[in-house]
């Protein structure tokens, strides 16, 4: 049965001691260089492989595994690397897109670390042959962990695809160590997973991952807005956090944040201040002065503990920017100004 595309969040801490759930990935198992997959600790998952027997004829050592039967058109893929051999010479990392695995023919997307000091990759795998996209320094200190984040966007109709690769310490996971981008839309949907493979012929490779998740929200431009509602809304993904597509007064991400539409300009999402307020009691009333904007009302609410509100019967809007509010044996009181689109 084939896979179908799927919406679903994938999570994995190995702390069950088996990898249920992936298809391993060993494509030189059937040349005689079996892979190893064991869980050190209970927890974990350790993939290793032996040297290639011919690295001409099928290439150098390597071993994976994947979600065989989740399929995400973009997707957003983790995992923790907490463990390598740091003497061999390898690329470690994560998988998305993937299609077609298998020894000469697998697809997709790498975003991977190279032991041998030449830092981060985004790679796109045509037949299992890598062809970098982006790339970034960084070295690695073996006996710590690191998260990698790998994330993919594609709109094939609109002729591209973005990818962004990102990779912290587990003691900061707020602010990346450093981040690629690249740009391919070859391969818009597929499975992910984790990899290791060996940049040295006769060489064997070793990693341990663990904390594994997946799912189809990403935010490849890292704009804090996710990217489908970027193009639902907006177009493309190509629009700022701090711009205003519809000129209401609210940037997109605040729209983003609130649930509004981004493309009316009579939807806004949560609240702004209004002030500063030019407050004044005389004659029995109390008068209240704020900077209006053109298009919209303005009314004034009032309450006696600041949690119950009611609009102020009685107020009146005498002018542009000025509420009156009667004040009949009030011996204290707290109001607001609120305003909505006209």
């Amino acid at each position: 049965m084939a896979p179908v595309l799927s919406a679903q969040v994938i999570e994995d801490d190995f702390n069950d001691g088996n990898d249920s759930g992936w298809e391993r990935y060993a494509p030189l198992a059937a040349l005689g260089a079996p892979a190893t997959f064991s869980f050190p600790g209970g927890s974990g998952y350790r993939v290793q492989s032996p040297p290639s027997p011919n690295a001409a004829l099928a290439g150098p050592a390597r071993v994976g595994a994947h979600r065989a039967t989740t399929v995400y058109e973009a997707f957003r893929v983790e995992v923790d690397l907490i463990d390598w051999n740091n003497g061999l010479e390898q690329d470690i990392g994560v998988l998305g897109s993937l299609g077609e695995v298998g020894l000469g023919t697998t697809n997709g997307y790498a975003f991977s670390y190279d032991t041998g000091g030449e830092g981060l990759f985004i790679s796109v795998l045509s037949g299992e042959q890598p062809n970098s996209l982006g790339s970034a320094s960084v070295t690695l200190i073996p006996g710590e962990s690191y998260r990698m984040v790998f994330q993919g966007f594609f709109d094939v109709e609109e002729f591209y695809g973005q990818l962004c690769g990102e990779i912290f310490s587990l003691d900061d996971l707020e602010t990346p160590l450093a981040t690629v981008f690249g740009s391919n839309f070859d391969y818009p949907s597929g499975t992910c997973g984790i990899f290791t493979n060996s940049t040295a012929d006769g060489g064997r490779t070793d990693a341990t991952f663990d904390n594994y998740r997946s799912s189809a929200e990403t935010d490849v431009d890292k704009d804090g807005m996710t990217d489908q509602w970027e193009v639902d809304n907006l177009g493309d993904i190509f629009w700022y956090d701090d711009e205003d597509f519809d000129g209401d007064g609210q940037t997109n991400l605040e729209e983003f944040l609130g649930g509004s539409d981004p493309a009316d300009p009579d939807s806004l999402s949560g609240s702004s201040e209004i002030g500063p307020l030019d407050v004044r009691v005389a004659n029995g009333e109390l008068t209240v002065g704020f900077p209006a904007q053109a298009g919209y009302r303005y009314g004034l609410e009032i309450s006696s503990d600041l949690e119950n509100w009611s609009a102020a019967a009685g107020a009146v809007l005498s002018d542009a920017g000025t509420l009156v509010l009667p004040l009949v044996g009030q011996d204290e009181l707290y109001f607001r100004v609120v305003g909505s689109r006209e």
